[in-house]
């Protein structure tokens, strides 16, 4: 098999900025006044940094706290933050919690003692927002925000959740964009290694209830970049009996990308999550990207992310807007 010598990072402009571009289209952001937020708000925003989008993660707090700034501020290292990076979250977020990733590794072993769940845990980073916004938050209620993520509008409903609770919630990426492929049966799959974990559970999703007497659904296009629920809502003991049933049919397809997002899923849509109005709060897409001047939040995610560089066109809108505002 043909096997392309230009390393993807050099494919093209979006695979270029995906990793290259994070200083280049957010560094603006340092220039930025810091913003004070409040350790004993009722609500945590919750997020997983790496080293290549620091910029990008300032960038998007600091855009939902220019409307709203009583929320206390957790960044998960993902283990590649450096103390630069450390320096420059605390510089401009004054009273955040910084979890190191290794200290973060020992205290889940140590408190949680459960060996299979440390290795779920530490299989791919994004668990990091399934176990770790759990077993460190220290306030009533959880949001969890993904570094690619913008506020273009005041979030109303969340901020009034924020301060007063109610059901979880998440928002969605456009229909079929998540499609799962209900009209197959598990035994059909030649190779499951090549079939999507949320397809693999949907499609067995009606036995796994069964199995664990429970009442796991998947709203179609569920993304956990941006969700809120009460502390508690997400139990270790539950995690552990799930996992060890996806474990048991699905193998190492558990320990892959799409797992987190699938199972924060499961949880949260069985507990009465609300889904977000899509025409306010939606990952970007190129089917949607004319739609972005009346978003409130939008989430630039994979190959759509520099669709015609608006996410580091609004990203300058709104660093512009802090340097004149704050």
């Amino acid at each position: 098999m043909f096997k392309n010598p230009i390393p993807w990072s050099l494919r093209g402009l979006t695979p270029f900025l995906n990793t290259y571009g994070d200083k280049i289209c957010f560094g603006r952001i340092t220039k930025t006044a810091p913003i004070e937020t409040n350790p004993k708000a009722s609500t945590t925003v919750h997020s997983a940094v790496p080293h290549r989008y620091v910029y990008a993660y300032l960038t998007a707090v600091k855009s939902i706290l220019q409307y709203e700034n009583d929320f206390a501020i957790c960044v998960h290292d993902d283990g590649s933050l450096t103390d630069a990076d450390k320096e420059l979250i605390k510089k401009h977020l004054p009273h955040t919690t910084i979890i190191d990733r290794n200290f973060a590794n020992a205290e889940f072993d140590r408190l949680v003692k459960n060996p299979f769940l440390s290795k779920v845990r530490g299989s791919y980073t994004s668990y990091l927002k399934l176990f770790d916004t759990t077993f460190f938050n220290k306030t009533e209620r959880i949001i969890i925000l993904d570094t690619d993520t913008l506020f273009i509008r005041r979030p109303d409903e969340i901020i009034e959740w924020s301060k007063h609770g109610g059901n979880p919630w998440y928002h969605l990426a456009p229909r079929g964009k998540m499609k799962v492929q209900k009209e197959l049966e598990i035994s059909q799959y030649a190779n499951l290694q090549k079939v999507h974990i949320q397809t693999l559970i949907m499609n067995d999703l009606d036995e796994i209830n069964s199995t664990l007497n429970s009442n796991y659904y998947l709203q179609q296009g569920f993304c956990s970049g941006f969700i809120g629920y009460d502390q508690g809502t997400i139990n270790f003991d539950e995690l552990d009996k799930l996992f060890r049933l996806l474990h048991e049919k699905f193998g190492d397809k558990i320990f892959l990308w799409g797992a987190e997002q699938t199972t924060h899923g499961l949880i949260l849509c069985s507990k009465n999550a609300e889904a977000l109005p899509i025409e306010k709060y939606f990952v970007f897409t190129q089917a949607n990207a004319h739609l972005v001047d009346n978003a409130t939040f939008l989430h630039f995610v994979g190959e759509n992310r520099f669709h015609k560089l608006i996410y580091p066109q609004l990203a300058k809108k709104i660093t512009t807007s802090l340097l004149t505002n704050h």
